[in-house]
């Protein structure tokens, strides 16, 4: 595989869907529940998607109340009630590319400041600039032509 914006992108997708797939497993067995085909897979647009796969309806039931039971903690999350907790929000890689959902702009992220903000340098070079922990995202390939 080259060394092009793409291809990054590329492994980072597949990477991140794994890092994805291995912790709900671990999050699901936490729980005591099992999904046995979970996996991730390459769509047809390019895309790794993690399969949840086919489960029981007792399983079903079980996924269902963890999902509502979590909600709250979720919301809260995402509307930055815990950003000061390191723990509560998804650690990033060096250079791992987001999208400031705000902005639109593509960077890479470099490091968390002292407010606790996502510290992001554009990929094509120019000034970093800060972002809140819960306004990024990872990019897509639309994000990624945009940026070309």
């Amino acid at each position: 595989m080259g060394n092009s914006l793409l291809d990054r992108l590329e492994r980072q997708d597949r990477a991140f869907a794994y890092k994805v797939r291995d912790g709900l497993r671990d999050a699901l067995g936490s729980a005591g529940l099992r999904l046995p085909s979970l996996t991730v897979e390459r769509s047809v647009t390019g895309a790794h998607l993690v399969q949840l796969g086919g489960v029981a309806p007792e399983v079903g039931s079980e996924l269902a109340t963890l999902v509502w039971a979590g909600a709250p903690y979720v919301r809260a999350v995402r509307g930055g009630e815990f950003a000061e907790i390191a723990g509560a929000v998804l650690a990033y890689g060096q250079g791992e590319l987001l999208v400031d959902t705000g902005s639109g702009r593509l960077g890479g992220f470099s490091h968390v400041d002292g407010r606790g903000a996502l510290v992001l340098v554009p990929a094509d070079g120019g000034a970093p600039w800060s972002v809140g922990r819960g306004a990024v995202r990872h990019p897509t390939c639309a994000d990624l032509g945009a940026a070309s």
